[in-house]
């Protein structure tokens, strides 16, 4: 109340209250902007509304005026997505225009005080720009106004996608399972004959159907050898016979052959009259891995042919020997009649119990462990009327495990149409749904491999080759197209001309598979066609009557090894091409090299010869000057043939390469310096214990040769104290070698330049050198896997260092 007793004026926060994040949005927004106008000439009932909407915990709009202005909270606001926060203050239609085809019809209901529900409802919504479908469970409210017309509208909404999704996802593959369940199951239960398979030496049982387990009383005798399974045969030499069958690899008929069974389990053995064939069953070698057992019961029949008085006995026995558990009730619904199964499977249930006894007695649960109400027991359905076949319950006993049933509950009546009583048959299939369980546990093991196999897999069925199966493999190597259901033609035109299809049908004919070897196949894949490799099978499928029923396709695509190959024996062509052209230009170079040196130094020796000649004859005659120009044409002459011996060993550096052997570089650096006869001013340090290497050795030693020249040369002539160091260290695979001196030293812009044919840094008539023993030591050195570089600066020496192969 205010000072003079009036109502407080309801502020901003009042109007929207709260702390998060909506309610913070609606406080700072200006709400003149929109058709609501300010808020404080709100009506109190929109205010009321918006309260409600900030305070609620479910996601909740208010939309108010006939332009449904929206308002909603942080719940709701996961539900607008991109649209929020213009959406906020914004008009109904115009935020969620995709779904007024729906709500047009709506809200005039609600606006006239019509409350509107829908419960898990599909709605085309765009939250992020792209229309998907919702489902929703909401609630559409009136919201009056003060004069009592309805101002707006209050919508709480569950956005229930995920769950309905997965509640159809989840019914569709339940759906499925059953009916391939019931279908497997249907055609078992349907075969008119007892079946089993009994596969080695000791014939173990790996399959029986329903009619041979009912032949041999229900026992359990799957993973059994014949003789443990079912031992009072033994001495009727049925094992015998399978021996033989499985040592002739012929089939043993019989008919009306006499056959004693334990069928109760309690020792007693019961006459049974067959008509049977022991079929071997054999691999594709031809050797026999088991026998079919395929029998007809023909007691019947037999005892037919008997008096009619050991006929009615015998029946009455049979009747006695029933293997299913039988209870019959009166019409009061009291227990009558146990039979000894019934008696094994429910021993705490006794004559006269009522059926509300028998619930207190016995516990009775449906599948998905709620009990049964003692009207809702099989017998007392029954009871009313109802047949009850092959339904499906739990047992539960204290101290034991639960046991699964199966049974029908009929009611039964006399001639005169009237209810004498109730039958209730049940027999125990814990076993046999524990086995159901772990063979559908094995096909969906198979069918992941199947699925996760890395190669492209495709089984087709009949002869006009249906496709049943194709892996995400095979279907991403052939373009994903559509695949199941087709024809191989159907689903490959592509590949008709090119007589793939053909090949099934050969298949198909002569149980024969087909292997191809990097064959070629023109494939269309994503809208192009391509030239692909493959290695593929075309294995037929045989059944159990040994002929074809399909074909399956295992295929491995080669393209890229293929076309790899092709490559590599394209580019050795070529370089066998390239080699053997190489091979002939250096065996031309060298004759030119070698005729183009003898040409040239044919005149520079006449030249040299004739100014030698002039020496001898006039030298003391000339005068200083002309023997100077002598001595100077001499020299030029020995530097011209210094450089035709360098370009012809440069020519032949990399080209020319001798046999490697041990190469003592100690011996060779010794020869190297016995050779260059320094002058003895000059000293010369060498590392002791130079290593040996697997070497070519001369081209080693014109290393050094050039190396230790070129360092003795320069010092010598710079220094009055000239010293040369070589030393060595490993360097991996390699040893690294240096060769220092004290001489003048080089420039660091000159580190590279030296390395070039022809290159000096002194004049020649200064230091004499053609040029180009640094060149053929590169060349050396790089071809035969090694560096060489130097380290110098003027005036403080310079250090050749270089790596040669261990």
């Amino acid at each position: 109340m205010t000072a003079g007793g009036g109502r407080r004026a309801a502020t901003i926060d009042d109007v929207f209250p709260g702390a998060s994040a909506l309610a913070a949005l609606c406080r700072a927004k200006d709400w003149g902007a929109t058709p609501l106008g300010p808020v404080e000439r709100w009506p109190q009932s929109l205010k009321t509304a918006v309260s409600i909407v900030l305070g609620s915990s479910f996601p909740t709009i208010v939309l108010w005026g006939p332009e449904l202005v929206q308002i909603y909270n942080d719940g709701y606001r996961l539900l607008m997505g991109d649209k929020h926060p213009v959406g906020l203050g914004q008009g109904n239609r115009e935020c969620w225009p995709e779904v007024w085809h729906i709500n047009e019809g709506i809200y005039p209901r609600v606006f006239q005080g019509e409350t509107i529900s829908f419960k898990e409802t599909m709605y085309p919504l765009a939250p992020r720009g792209r229309v998907e479908e919702h489902y929703l469970t909401l609630c559409y409210s009136p919201v009056r106004d003060e004069s009592g017309a309805v101002g707006g509208v209050l919508v709480t909404v569950f956005d229930v996608t995920q769950e309905v999704r997965t509640r159809i996802e989840r019914d569709r593959a339940l759906a499925e399972a059953k009916a391939e369940r019931e279908r497997v199951y249907e055609v078992f239960m349907q075969v008119p004959a007892s079946i089993a398979v009994l596969e080695g030496p000791e014939h173990s049982f790996t399959v029986a159907n329903p009619r041979y387990l009912e032949l041999v009383g229900r026992r359990d005798v799957i993973g059994k050898p014949v003789r443990q399974a079912l031992p009072e045969v033994v001495d009727q030499g049925f094992p015998d016979l399978l021996d033989s069958v499985r040592r002739s690899g012929k089939p043993f008929v019989a008919h009306d052959a006499l056959l004693k069974l334990d069928r109760r389990g309690d020792g007693a053995l019961e006459d049974v009259y067959l008509d049977f064939v022991y079929q071997p069953l054999k691999d594709a070698s031809g050797s026999v891995f088991g026998i079919m057992a395929h029998a007809v019961e023909t007691t019947e029949q037999v005892l037919a042919r008997k008096r009619v008085e050991e006929l009615a006995a015998e029946r009455a026995a049979m009747l006695g020997q029933i293997a299913d558990a039988v209870v019959t009730f009166d019409g009061e619904g009291r227990v009558t009649f146990l039979n000894d199964m019934a008696r094994a499977l429910y021993p705490e249930l006794r004559v006269g119990a009522t059926f509300a006894e028998q619930q207190e007695r016995l516990a009775l649960e449906r599948l998905d462990g709620t009990p049964y109400s003692a009207e809702e027991l099989p017998a007392a359905r029954a009871r009313r009327g109802e047949r009850v076949i092959d339904e499906v319950w739990i047992v539960r006993r204290p101290g034991a495990p639960p046991r699964r049933i199966q049974g029908s509950a009929v009611p039964v009546y006399g001639e005169g149409g009237g209810q004498l009583g109730v039958v209730l048959t049940a027999r125990d299939i814990t076993e046999q749904h524990r086995l159901q369980k772990e063979l559908e546990h094995e096909r969906n093991r198979l069918n992941d491999v199947f699925q996760q196999a890395p190669a492209a897999i495709m089984v087709t069925r009949g002869p006009s080759h249906v496709i049943e199966a194709a892996n995400p493999l095979y279907a991403h190597v052939t373009g994903d197209r559509p695949l199941l259901g087709k024809t191989v033609p159907e689903a490959f035109p592509d590949l008709v001309d090119q007589g793939f299809p053909a090949l099934y049908d050969q298949v198909l004919a002569t149980r024969e598979p087909y292997v191809g070897n990097e064959a070629l196949v023109r494939v269309e894949r994503f809208g192009r066609m391509e030239e692909t490799y493959f290695n593929f099978v075309y294995q037929p499928l045989i059944g159990e009557d040994g002929s074809a029923f399909g074909v399956m396709t295992h295929a491995i695509e080669v393209t890229d090894m293929v076309r790899a190959r092709q490559q590599a024996e394209q580019r050795a062509a070529e370089l066998a091409r390239l080699t053997q052209a190489l091979e002939q230009s250096n065996r031309e170079l060298d004759r030119f090299a070698y005729v183009t040196s003898h040409d040239l130094k044919a005149p520079l020796r006449g030249i040299a010869s004739l100014a030698q000649w002039i020496q001898e004859d006039v030298g003391e005659q000339l005068s200083p000057g002309s023997q100077e120009h002598v001595r100077l044409l001499l020299g030029r002459v020995h530097r011209m043939e210094a450089l035709i011996d360098g370009i012809l060993a440069y020519s032949r550096a990399g080209r020319v390469r001798e046999s490697v052997a041990p190469v003592d570089t100690a011996a060779v650096v010794k020869e190297v310096l016995d050779l260059l006869a320094p002058p003895e001013h000059v000293r010369i340090e060498v590392q002791p214990g130079l290593p040996t290497l697997t070497a070519e050795r001369v081209p080693l030693q014109q290393v050094f040769m050039n190396l230790l020249g070129n360092a003795i040369k320069y010092s010598a002539l710079a220094r009055p104290d000239p010293l040369v160091r070589l030393t060595f260290q490993p360097a991996g695979d390699a040893y690294e070698f240096a060769i220092s001196d004290n001489g003048p030293g080089i420039a660091p812009e000159y580190h590279d330049r030296i390395w070039g044919i022809f290159q000096t840094l002194e004049a020649r008539d200064k230091v004499e050198g053609a040029g180009i023993g640094l060149s053929v030591v590169k060349k050396i050195i790089e071809t035969r896997g090694g560096r060489v570089w130097v380290e110098s600066a003027p005036g403080q020496g310079a250090t050749f260092r270089f790596t040669w192969p261990k």
